[in-house]
């Protein structure tokens, strides 16, 4: 698989639930939000990565891409290595295997999850489920109204 392809997949994806792509990255402005998903290279071989985040419109990036960033894995060991190699270009998957299976990991992983987040309150519900908050910006915390876990 080419990384054309698989930014035609991400669009395929992301398309539908109101994202316009830029590039390797795909935008969706909801409410107080923007939504962001990001298509990133490794700096070691054709291994790609699939962050995204959330821009609350309301409070300062201060120099960041983004105040709450998650990226495509797993805490199941077996599941984040199955996703590694999916998105490693160089393994030796077949491209429509590989199609399939990272249309249903994106779906199940990033889709669902930034579909139900689209806004504040939203996000705030995302960010008390994590065990703790230590990626999540001061800032951020204290406009959401967050305890430090």
């Amino acid at each position: 698989m080419e990384k054309s392809n698989l930014l035609e997949l991400i669009n395929e994806v992301l398309r539908p639930l109101g994202f316009k792509q830029k590039g390797d990255y795909w935008v969706d402005n909801v409410s107080e939000l923007t939504r962001i998903v990001h298509l990133q290279k490794s700096d070691f071989g054709d291994m790609y990565y699939i962050n995204f985040g959330y821009i609350l419109k309301n409070v300062p990036l201060n120099n960041l891409k983004m105040h709450v960033f998650n990226r495509v894995s797993s805490s199941d060991r077996e599941e984040r290595l199955k996703i590694e190699e999916l998105l490693n270009l160089k393994s030796e998957i077949p491209d429509q295997e590989r199609a399939a299976q990272l249309r249903d990991i994106l779906a199940d992983k990033l889709g669902e999850t930034i579909q139900q987040t689209q806004t504040e309150v939203d996000l705030r519900r995302e960010l008390e489920n994590r065990q703790n908050l230590n990626a999540v910006p001061l800032n951020v915390k204290e406009y959401l109204g967050l305890e430090s876990k």
